[in-house]
C-alpha cells in the first residue's frame, strides 16, 4: 500500500514539474515507429475524422488547426533541446469535411534546422519500423521506405533538402492503398 503511494506520489511531481511544451522528439519518434500503423494509439485509417478533431484540440501542449471546410487538418508541438528546434505533427487527410469523414491517410512528421537531427529521426523511424513489420521493405532508396502491410502503405521519407521556410522535414506516412494510390 504504501509503495502504491510512493509510486502515485512521484508520478503526480513529476508530471506537475514537467514544462507544458517540453517533449522528447526520441520517445514521439519511438512510439510513433513501434506501431507504424497507428499514431499515438489513438490515430488510424478509417477513423472519424471527430475523434481526431476531440483528441488533439484538447491537449495542452498541442497547437490543433481545425477546419471545416479543408480535408486535411493537423496538430503541432515543439520543443527545443540543446538549442536545435523541433516540431512534431500530426496531419490527417479525410474523405469529407464532416465529422463523420473517415481518415484516409495520415503522416507525422518531424521539421528542425539541424540537418544531423533530421537524419537522426529517419534512421530512428527505419530501425524500430524495421524491426516491427511483419514483412520487408517493398521499395527501399537512399531517400524513403515503403513497407505495405495488408491494404495499408507506410512510407518513411526525408530528403536531406530544406523546405521554403529552412527546414529538413522527415515524415512518415500511412494510407489505405486500395483507396489511395
Amino acid at each position: 500500500m504504501m509503495y502504491k503511494k510512493v509510486m502515485a506520489s512521484a508520478l503526480l511531481w513529476a508530471a506537475l514539474t514537467a514544462s507544458a511544451g517540453a517533449f522528447d522528439y526520441n520517445q514521439s519518434v519511438d512510439e510513433i515507429a513501434e506501431s507504424p500503423l497507428t499514431a499515438y494509439q489513438t490515430v488510424y485509417l478509417g477513423m472519424p475524422r471527430a475523434d481526431f478533431d476531440a483528441n488533439f484540440s484538447i491537449l495542452p501542449d498541442w497547437t490543433f488547426y481545425g477546419s471545416s471546410v479543408s480535408f486535411t487538418e493537423r496538430a503541432e508541438r515543439t520543443s527545443v533541446v540543446k538549442n536545435v528546434s523541433v516540431t512534431e505533427g500530426i496531419e490527417i487527410f479525410s474523405a469529407d469535411t464532416s465529422a463523420k469523414g473517415k481518415v484516409l491517410a495520415f503522416d507525422n512528421y518531424f521539421k528542425t534546422t539541424d540537418k544531423a537531427t533530421a537524419k537522426s529521426i529517419y534512421s530512428r523511424l527505419v530501425a524500430t519500423i524495421y524491426s516491427n513489420m511483419e514483412n520487408f521493405p517493398v521499395k527501399q532508396t537512399s531517400k524513403e521506405v515503403e513497407w505495405t502491410q495488408d491494404d495499408v502503405s507506410i512510407t518513411v521519407a526525408f530528403d536531406g533538402q530544406k523546405d521554403s521556410d529552412g527546414n529538413y522535414i522527415v515524415y512518415i506516412r500511412r494510407y489505405n492503398n486500395k483507396i489511395l494510390k
